[in-house]
């Protein structure tokens, strides 16, 4: 597979959010997209990122092409890399190559792991509420809360979604509405769950990929953020919730 990105600031930031969550993951490569998926170590949180054809400048691949490549190695490669870089990536039998023209051109050659085409789990829930907003919105209210406690919940009352952190300096509360012009949209019934901290707030870092993220969540049910991405493409993060 071949394919050369539009914004490489972009890219380079879901593949730092799924290198926080997990040390390798799948990329399969489709005539419709680019499908990155994988799950963490201790089985917490699922993700499953989904980059269509018209995303990228230019884009080749067969019907199936599959490689796994480890996380740490590709954002070192895209550690100084820049919006207006041109970026672009090619798979041959064992290596990835990647590479970074901007002030300079460079490129990295990396080697796959060897791996099979994940066993996406079947996830079919229906969500007791949901809210949108700005993904700038939601990372700023995680990084407030980040360093409060391990453990953030997530609760939902007369369509006003509340983020809340209990630690050992006390209690910090965010809370979200239309009203406040915070949520651009919520509706559902009232629901609290709680997820790990670390697992939440290292999708902060999609705020340079989406602009708008659909949270959905329900008492002792998995947290859904879902990330809008351009051309309809998504990022969906599964967190499992914590034992209360």
């Amino acid at each position: 597979m071949k394919f050369k990105v539009i914004d490489a600031l972009s890219i380079a930031s879901i593949f730092k959010t799924l290198g926080s969550l997990m040390p390798e993951v799948t990329v399969l490569g489709l005539k419709e997209g680019l499908r990155i998926s994988g799950i963490d170590p201790a089985r917490v949180a699922f993700v499953d990122v989904f980059i269509p054809q018209g995303y990228f400048h230019e884009y080749e691949s067969g019907e199936k092409e599959l490689v796994t490549v480890k996380l740490e190695e590709v954002i070192n490669s895209l550690k100084y890399v820049k919006k207006t870089d041109s970026l672009s990536f090619q798979t041959t039998e064992d290596r990835m190559l990647i590479n970074l023209d901007g002030d300079f051109e460079r490129t990295f050659h990396l080697p796959l792991l060897s791996g099979e085409e994940p066993k996406t789990p079947s996830i079919k829930l229906e969500f007791p509420f949901k809210a949108k907003l700005l993904t700038s919105t939601f990372s700023e209210a995680l990084t407030v809360l980040a360093d409060m406690g391990d453990s953030v919940n997530f609760s939902s009352q007369e369509g006003k979604l509340a983020l809340s952190v209990e630690g050992d300096v006390g209690r910090t509360r965010i809370e979200l509405s239309e009203e406040a012009g915070t949520l651009l949209e919520a509706s559902g019934t009232e629901s609290s769950s709680s997820y790990g901290m670390n697992y939440v707030f290292s999708t902060a870092k999609m705020r340079n990929s989406s602009d708008v993220v659909e949270v959905m969540f329900g008492s002792q049910l998995p947290l859904k953020l879902r990330f809008q991405l351009p051309q309809e493409g998504y990022g969906d993060f599964y967190i499992a919730p914590r034992a209360e």
